[in-house]
């Protein structure tokens, strides 16, 4: 049975309590540092251009879109200290010729190590029951993955033109109030935010939920086909960056060679890996007998993982 975890950004607001107070500024993001209050998208030309922006975005990093050429792409990164594991130096290499038959081979200082292979469309791992380290999967899913599953058709949506370290770019805000009323000053606690830089297609600045920024550096950009990554990638947390990672190279090949997506006998027979989910979002109401009914109330966020039975890892 194929085993699922998710990487969850969850919301904690004690109940009967109005959560009334806007996030805290934040000198990570470009809305706040700029001082501006986004403007609701009003009319269908509005969304068009800002759902246009956003797909070109989108584009650039689709790197697991069918059809994109298979490739080899090498990064190495530093993270901070989490709850499982120390400051350390990490690597990963993908070795991808489609969303059937991909390979991960990776490591974060002495005390991790990962074997991936996608065989056929199923994740075997070397090591059985270790899922990915949470700053690790952070920074796949800011390279590979950082607008999947947006609708900007259908959201609800915000935006304003701004100044981000001496470039100009369109931060564009997807979704509405996790707890109803109307988003507070920049930002709503329900919106995740994405910055382009109109004149290139670029993503900038991408953030699921606030406090949490991935900023993308295209100093030394790689340009893959009809692709642009960046050349490097930085992850803030609460102000302070808990991932740095360069991009160090991209190049073909040859799709016919499925000999490094084939598992063990010992990866087949351990059974599906744990595999982690995009994240999402999830609220949780505590009690707290002590908050009034018109107290204002700041909810907190925590970036967890979950196993299948719901338990924190």
């Amino acid at each position: 049975m194929r085993r699922n975890l998710i990487t969850a950004a969850l919301a904690v607001i004690p109940v009967f309590a109005q959560p009334n107070v806007a996030p805290p500024n934040d000198p990570h993001d470009p809305i706040t540092a700029s001082g501006q209050t986004p403007a609701s998208v009003e009319t269908v030309q509005q969304r068009a251009a800002a759902t246009m922006l956003l797909m070109q975005a989108s584009d650039h990093h689709a790197m697991h879109a069918k059809g994109t050429p298979a490739h080899v792409l090498q990064m190495s990164f530093n993270t901070t200290a989490s709850t499982l594991y120390p400051a350390a130096t990490g690597q990963l290499t993908e070795t991808w010729i489609s969303g059937q038959n991909w390979r991960w081979d990776g490591s974060l200082g002495n005390n991790y190590a990962l074997l991936r292979i996608n065989s056929n469309g199923v994740a075997y791992d070397q090591t059985a029951n270790q899922p990915m380290p949470l700053h690790m999967k952070m920074l796949t899913n800011a390279v590979f993955a950082p607008m999947y599953g947006i609708a900007p058709r259908t959201q609800p949506m915000r935006t304003a033109s701004v100044s981000w370290n001496g470039t100009q770019v369109t931060c564009i805000l997807l979704g509405g109030p996790v707890w109803g009323g109307t988003a507070q000053g920049s930002r709503g606690w329900g919106e995740a935010e994405y910055c382009v830089e109109p004149s290139t297609g670029l993503l900038r600045v991408y953030s699921e939920v606030p406090g949490i920024f991935a900023i993308y550096d295209y100093t030394n950009a790689l340009k893959f086909h009809d692709r642009i990554l960046p050349g490097a990638v930085t992850i803030e947390e609460n102000g302070a960056a808990v991932v740095q990672a360069q991009l160090t190279s991209i190049a073909d090949t040859d799709p016919n060679n499925t000999a490094p997506f084939t598992p063990t006998a010992q990866m087949m027979q351990q059974g599906p890996a744990a595999v982690l989910f995009l994240p999402m979002r999830m609220n949780r109401f505590m009690p707290s007998p002590s908050v009034t009914a018109d107290a204002a109330v700041q909810p907190v966020i925590v970036h967890i993982t979950l196993d299948q039975q719901g338990k924190v890892g």
